[in-house]
């Protein structure tokens, strides 16, 4: 059973029309590594019975253990994210974790992709602030993916988080959710990765049917890919016996 734990909202600040960015203070060290999450609890009860629990990844450096941000998208009639929209300074919030596998491998080496679409950027910039991770940023390309200049946070603000050993850092548009040319861009663009350059391993983070393509792709294609290189927030792939 996932113990409750606490933290305190000390700041928030609007990302956009849609985006809040939580700074807050845990009432004890997280322990967590650079690109996984936590699973806020909101408290609220659905009249099914279902508790409102959402999970977002950890933008900031698992160098700094006690204070964090997270960055949560509002949803339309989505309670979670109304939830947290509706925190402000001062506030507590409950969560449990942190959770997920999404974390560099001790030891890594050689070129790295991390390819995010969409709310995954999150995940992509826990990441590469991964202590562990810092061995591998300069053979690092990383790539977001995203439907239009204004989705979720600021190119300004993604860029400026990006850790100056980074080799590369792109940034590029996709055709939108269920858009039927969004999977076939995104394989094109990772096809262009791999003829330039073999990788050693590769991480990807957001749109699940695109993460499921991708991943597809990378193991044909020879590179060391599991499902623990890759963390989807929305579509969800069916699991496979």
């Amino acid at each position: 059973m996932a113990v409750a734990r606490t933290a305190r909202v000390i700041g928030t600040e609007r990302m956009g029309s849609d985006t809040l960015l939580l700074d807050l203070l845990a009432t004890e060290p997280l322990r967590f590594i650079g690109g996984q999450y936590l699973i806020l609890d909101s408290r609220i009860v659905l009249p099914s019975g279902k508790a409102v629990k959402r999970a977002y990844s950890l933008l900031t450096s698992d160098a700094e253990q006690l204070r964090f941000q997270l960055a949560v998208k509002r949803i339309p009639n989505g309670p979670g994210s109304a939830f947290v929209h509706g925190l402000e300074a001062g506030m507590d919030i409950s969560f449990s974790g942190p959770w997920g596998k999404f974390v560099p491998r001790e030891g890594a080496s050689g070129s790295t992709l991390i390819l995010a679409t969409d709310t995954g950027i999150t995940a992509a910039l826990g990441f590469v602030h991964a202590t562990r991770f810092a061995p591998l940023l300069p053979k690092t390309l990383l790539i977001w993916l995203r439907s239009s200049s204004d989705y979720f946070l600021p190119e300004e603000f993604v860029r400026e988080r990006i850790p100056a050993e980074c080799g590369e850092m792109r940034i590029e548009a996709i055709p939108a959710i269920g858009h039927p040319e969004r999977i076939p861009h995104a394989r094109g663009i990772l096809r262009q990765v791999m003829s330039r350059a073999g990788l050693a391993q590769a991480f990807i983070a957001g749109d699940g049917v695109v993460n499921q393509a991708v991943l597809d792709d990378l193991v044909a294609a020879g590179v060391p890919a599991s499902r623990d290189n890759v963390e989807s927030f929305f579509n969800m792939p069916k699991k496979s016996a």
